[in-house]
Protein backbone atom coordinates (compact mmCIF):
# COMPACT_ATOMS: atom_id res chain seq x y z
CA UNK A 1 0.00 0.00 0.00
CA UNK A 2 1.23 3.09 -0.92
CA UNK A 3 2.08 5.81 1.40
CA UNK A 4 -0.57 8.70 1.85
CA UNK A 5 0.38 12.51 3.06
CA UNK A 6 -1.08 14.10 5.92
CA UNK A 7 -0.28 17.84 6.12
CA UNK A 8 -1.33 19.24 10.02
CA UNK A 9 -1.22 22.75 10.38
CA UNK A 10 -1.81 24.19 14.11
CA UNK A 11 -2.35 27.15 16.57
CA UNK A 12 -1.49 25.91 19.78
CA UNK A 13 -0.39 29.07 21.69
CA UNK A 14 -1.28 27.28 25.26
CA UNK A 15 0.07 24.26 27.51
CA UNK A 16 -3.65 22.77 26.65
CA UNK A 17 -3.49 23.54 23.24
CA UNK A 18 -0.16 22.09 22.89
CA UNK A 19 -1.71 18.72 24.56
CA UNK A 20 -3.59 18.73 21.85
CA UNK A 21 -1.71 19.08 18.35
CA UNK A 22 0.92 16.56 20.26
CA UNK A 23 -1.71 14.14 20.79
CA UNK A 24 -2.60 14.32 17.09
CA UNK A 25 0.89 13.60 16.22
CA UNK A 26 1.85 11.04 18.65
CA UNK A 27 -1.90 9.07 17.54
CA UNK A 28 -1.01 9.57 13.74
CA UNK A 29 2.09 8.12 13.89
CA UNK A 30 1.90 5.45 16.11
CA UNK A 31 -2.01 3.84 14.47
CA UNK A 32 -1.44 4.99 10.80
CA UNK A 33 1.62 3.39 9.56
CA UNK A 34 1.03 4.03 5.57
CA UNK A 35 0.43 8.08 6.31
CA UNK A 36 3.14 10.47 6.56
CA UNK A 37 2.58 13.19 8.53
CA UNK A 38 4.37 16.81 8.20
CA UNK A 39 3.40 18.76 10.99
CA UNK A 40 3.43 22.50 10.90
CA UNK A 41 3.00 25.59 12.72
CA UNK A 42 0.54 27.81 10.63
CA UNK A 43 3.29 30.52 10.56
CA UNK A 44 5.34 28.29 9.10
CA UNK A 45 3.05 27.00 6.57
CA UNK A 46 2.86 28.08 3.23
CA UNK A 47 1.61 26.82 -0.13
CA UNK A 48 4.44 24.55 -1.26
CA UNK A 49 3.24 22.93 2.36
CA UNK A 50 0.57 21.44 0.25
CA UNK A 51 2.92 20.06 -2.36
CA UNK A 52 1.92 16.19 -3.06
CA UNK A 53 -0.82 15.78 0.28
CA UNK A 54 -3.53 13.58 0.12
CA UNK A 55 -5.69 15.19 3.52
CA UNK A 56 -5.58 18.04 5.91
CA UNK A 57 -5.98 18.89 9.52
CA UNK A 58 -6.34 22.64 10.81
CA UNK A 59 -6.33 23.14 14.39
CA UNK A 60 -6.85 26.12 15.53
CA UNK A 61 -8.04 28.08 18.67
CA UNK A 62 -11.05 30.88 18.86
CA UNK A 63 -9.92 34.28 19.46
CA UNK A 64 -12.37 37.10 20.37
CA UNK A 65 -15.45 35.02 18.69
CA UNK A 66 -13.09 34.32 15.05
CA UNK A 67 -9.96 32.28 14.10
CA UNK A 68 -6.55 32.68 15.93
CA UNK A 69 -4.78 35.75 14.19
CA UNK A 70 -2.08 33.11 12.74
CA UNK A 71 -4.86 30.84 11.20
CA UNK A 72 -6.05 33.72 9.12
CA UNK A 73 -2.56 35.19 8.51
CA UNK A 74 -2.08 31.67 6.73
CA UNK A 75 -5.48 31.96 4.52
CA UNK A 76 -4.51 36.05 4.47
CA UNK A 77 -0.84 34.98 2.55
CA UNK A 78 -1.63 31.50 1.04
CA UNK A 79 -5.42 32.05 0.05
CA UNK A 80 -4.79 32.87 -3.73
CA UNK A 81 -2.10 30.45 -4.79
CA UNK A 82 -3.94 27.66 -3.15
CA UNK A 83 -7.60 28.40 -5.06
CA UNK A 84 -8.12 26.72 -7.97
CA UNK A 85 -4.95 24.03 -6.98
CA UNK A 86 -5.81 22.14 -4.11
CA UNK A 87 -10.01 21.48 -5.23
CA UNK A 88 -11.47 18.14 -3.73
CA UNK A 89 -8.62 18.58 -1.12
CA UNK A 90 -10.13 16.00 2.34
CA UNK A 91 -10.30 17.94 5.03
CA UNK A 92 -10.89 18.62 8.83
CA UNK A 93 -10.37 20.98 11.65
CA UNK A 94 -10.93 21.40 14.88
CA UNK A 95 -11.39 24.69 17.44
CA UNK A 96 -10.19 25.24 20.75
CA UNK A 97 -12.94 27.48 21.87
CA UNK A 98 -13.22 29.23 24.89
CA UNK A 99 -16.93 30.43 24.18
CA UNK A 100 -18.79 28.44 21.43
CA UNK A 101 -16.61 28.21 18.39
CA UNK A 102 -19.52 29.20 16.07
CA UNK A 103 -17.86 32.36 14.65
CA UNK A 104 -14.88 30.72 14.15
CA UNK A 105 -16.57 27.78 12.34
CA UNK A 106 -18.58 30.30 10.19
CA UNK A 107 -15.08 31.81 9.00
CA UNK A 108 -13.44 28.45 8.08
CA UNK A 109 -16.21 27.24 6.50
CA UNK A 110 -16.62 30.40 4.43
CA UNK A 111 -13.08 29.91 3.34
CA UNK A 112 -13.36 25.92 2.60
CA UNK A 113 -16.35 26.28 0.52
CA UNK A 114 -13.81 29.15 -1.49
CA UNK A 115 -11.27 26.94 -1.46
CA UNK A 116 -13.73 24.15 -3.14
CA UNK A 117 -11.71 21.85 -0.24
CA UNK A 118 -14.38 18.37 1.01
CA UNK A 119 -14.89 18.92 4.62
CA UNK A 120 -14.91 15.31 5.47
CA UNK A 121 -16.20 15.06 8.93
CA UNK A 122 -17.83 17.74 10.73
CA UNK A 123 -15.56 20.28 13.06
CA UNK A 124 -14.90 19.19 16.27
CA UNK A 125 -15.32 22.38 18.56
CA UNK A 126 -13.91 21.39 22.10
CA UNK A 127 -15.45 24.74 24.13
CA UNK A 128 -15.85 26.04 27.60
CA UNK A 129 -13.68 25.41 30.13
CA UNK A 130 -10.39 22.86 29.86
CA UNK A 131 -11.91 19.54 29.92
CA UNK A 132 -9.76 16.20 29.91
CA UNK A 133 -12.27 14.28 27.87
CA UNK A 134 -11.12 16.86 24.93
CA UNK A 135 -8.43 14.63 24.20
CA UNK A 136 -10.25 11.34 23.60
CA UNK A 137 -12.87 13.64 21.21
CA UNK A 138 -9.79 14.88 19.59
CA UNK A 139 -7.97 11.19 19.10
CA UNK A 140 -10.95 9.93 17.64
CA UNK A 141 -11.06 12.50 15.21
CA UNK A 142 -7.99 12.51 13.91
CA UNK A 143 -7.69 8.76 13.78
CA UNK A 144 -11.44 8.52 12.15
CA UNK A 145 -9.94 10.89 9.59
CA UNK A 146 -6.28 9.53 8.83
CA UNK A 147 -7.56 5.99 8.56
CA UNK A 148 -9.77 6.86 6.20
CA UNK A 149 -6.95 8.70 3.98
CA UNK A 150 -4.99 5.72 4.55
CA UNK A 151 -7.22 3.70 3.03
CA UNK A 152 -8.39 5.81 0.26
CA UNK A 153 -12.08 6.42 2.12
CA UNK A 154 -12.02 10.61 1.41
Amino acid sequence: MKKKNILFIHHSPSENTKKLSKLVENKIINVTPNVNLTILNLIEANTSSFREIDGLIIGTTENFGYMSGLTKDFFDRCYNDLKDKTEGLPIIYYIRAGLDGEGCKVALNKILTGLRWRQVLPPLILKGSWQEGYMKQLEKFALTFASGIELGIY
